[in-house]
């Protein structure tokens, strides 16, 4: 579980260094997906798990990859070229309080003193983080808000076909789905180039094999071994590394109250973790919260 959390930190810097030799958006994410489509695909195979849901499940997967996911990825990432990692970072971390949210509205949880008072923090953590009180809120603060709502939907509309479906089973197609979208909107748009240095070419590689097809394989791993709610505590480990990581290798400095905004989304989550949240706390459903991961 460390190894993935770690794996999935580093995902934002990688991108970083990849935007840098070139590499726009719609591509880097259309061969991340593509490719993890492919790899992931293979070791179901070769370890005898791919099967093929029912149409309707099938369909469904494959319309959560190319819309919702579509959406909630292409945000994410759009967000780090306006905003420093650390801070696109902790505003996608609120997913956790934004299901629990959702949860609470769709009836599928009571609300608790516990639950509320989480949520509370969390959102005034979220404020801080803004920093409305030292700037203009960002559109890439926007962006990155954007992504953690739709990684709710994300994780809400898929938690019901996972009791059905396997959570690695369920990625693969969800990446396929992905995949087409972003190919689509590349080849409509006229983003496509792919005539990157080989620079450029490593670092997308280092997506695709360190923060896609390495971080699956062991979230699965390490939620088949440990379970769901201890391994959610350890990725914990995801935004701690992307954090420090921006900091010693971008320099991006965070004030007092946006390091105080951050510790409180993090003790936030950690409560909902712990209080054992039925939208979060299962292994199919924590199985969703990754990958195709961010």
């Amino acid at each position: 579980m460390l190894v993935s959390a770690v794996s999935f930190g580093l995902m934002p810097i990688f991108a970083r260094f990849a935007y840098a030799q070139g590499v726009g958006v719609d591509e880097l994410l259309f061969l991340r997906f593509l490719l993890g489509f492919v790899i992931v695909g293979v070791i179901l195979v070769l370890r005898g798990r791919l099967n093929l849901p029912s149409r309707m499940d099938l369909l469904f997967l494959i319309l959560l990859g190319a819309l919702v996911y579509f959406l909630q990825s292409f945000l994410y990432f759009t967000a780090l070229l306006y905003s420093p990692v650390a801070i696109v970072a902790l505003i996608l971390y609120t997913y956790p309080v934004f299901v629990t949210i959702g949860a609470l509205t769709l009836g599928w949880e009571k609300i608790s003193g516990i639950l509320a008072g989480a949520s509370v923090i969390a959102i005034l953590g979220l404020v801080l983080i803004a920093n409305p009180f030292g700037s203009i809120i960002g559109v890439g603060i926007i962006f990155a808000l954007g992504s953690s709502i739709f990684y709710t939907i994300y994780i809400l509309s898929g938690s019901r076909v996972l009791r059905r479906v396997k959570g690695d089973v369920a990625v693969f197609y969800i990446m396929g789905g992905a995949s087409v979208s972003f190919g689509v909107t590349g080849e409509v748009t006229g983003t496509f180039h792919l005539a990157w240095s080989p620079m450029g070419w490593f670092w997308v590689g280092m997506i695709v094999v360190v923060c896609t097809v390495l971080a699956i394989t062991a979230l699965f791993m390490g939620i088949s071994k440990i379970g769901p709610s201890r391994a959610a505590l350890i990725s914990f480990g995801e935004p701690a590394t992307a954090i420090f990581a921006s900091l010693a290798l971008f320099g991006n400095s965070l004030s007092g109250l946006q390091w105080f905004g951050g510790l409180l989304i993090l003790i936030a989550t950690a409560i909902i973790t712990l209080c054992g949240s039925p939208a979060l706390d299962q292994e199919q459903g924590q199985s969703l919260l990754r990958e195709p991961g961010r």
